[in-house]
C-alpha cells in the first residue's frame, strides 16, 4: 500500500468515492454549481481575481472541462469509482476538481467524516503561523500554463525556509516566481 504522500489525485478521488459513495451525487451537483457561478459572475470574479497561477479564462476552461465530463459521463460517475476518479481527477482538470472537493468537504458535506477525509487528503498538515512559512520557486517562462516547480538535480522539489533564498533561486530562472506555502 502507498503512503498518503505517494497517492495520486486519481487514487485519492477513488478512495473518497469508495468511502463516501452517497456524497458523490451532491459533490457533482456542487461542481456544476461552481461552473455556473464562474460562467455567470465573470465581472466580479475578474475584478477580485488574485490567483497567481491561473487567470480567469484558464480557470473557466478547467471548470468547463469538468462540467463537460459530468455531462458526458452522467450517472456513470456515481456508479463507478474508476470513471469518477479518472475523468474528473486525471490531468489538469484535477486542479479544479480538487478545489471543488475541498470546498464541498469543508462547507457542504452531509457526513462529518467526509470533511475529515478531505482534511486528511487535501489540506496542509498544519495551518501556518505568522513567520512560519516555506517557499517554492516556479519557473513561469511561457506563462502560468507552463509553470513548473524548480527542483534539484535529483528531481526533488526545492523548498526554501527563507524567502531571500527562494528569491535568489528565482533570480537564476528566466521567469521565476516565489510562492509562499
Amino acid at each position: 500500500m502507498k503512503t498518503i504522500e505517494q497517492l495520486t489525485n486519481v487514487e485519492k478521488a477513488k478512495i473518497m468515492f469508495d468511502l463516501f459513495r452517497d456524497e458523490i451525487p451532491e459533490l457533482l451537483n456542487y461542481m456544476e454549481e461552481i461552473n455556473a457561478k464562474i460562467e455567470t459572475d465573470k465581472e466580479p470574479l475578474i475584478a477580485g481575481w488574485n490567483n497567481p497561477f491561473f487567470n480567469y479564462q484558464q480557470w473557466l476552461n478547467l471548470s468547463d472541462q469538468v462540467a463537460g465530463a459530468i455531462k458526458r459521463y452522467g450517472k456513470n460517475l456515481t456508479k463507478s469509482g474508476n470513471v469518477f476518479s479518472e475523468q474528473l481527477f486525471g490531468g489538469y482538470t484535477a486542479i479544479f476538481s480538487n478545489h471543488c472537493m475541498e470546498q464541498y468537504g469543508l462547507h457542504r458535506a452531509k457526513s462529518p467524516r467526509f470533511a475529515v477525509a478531505v482534511t486528511l487528503f487535501y489540506l496542509p498538515l498544519k495551518q501556518s503561523e505568522p513567520g512560519d512559512h516555506q517557499y517554492l520557486v516556479l519557473e513561469t517562462h511561457g506563462g502560468a500554463a507552463y509553470a513548473v516547480i524548480c527542483t534539484d538535480q535529483d528531481g526533488n522539489t526545492l523548498v526554501f525556509e527563507h524567502r531571500k533564498d527562494a528569491e535568489a533561486e528565482a533570480a537564476d530562472c528566466q521567469e521565476g516566481l516565489v510562492v509562499e506555502i
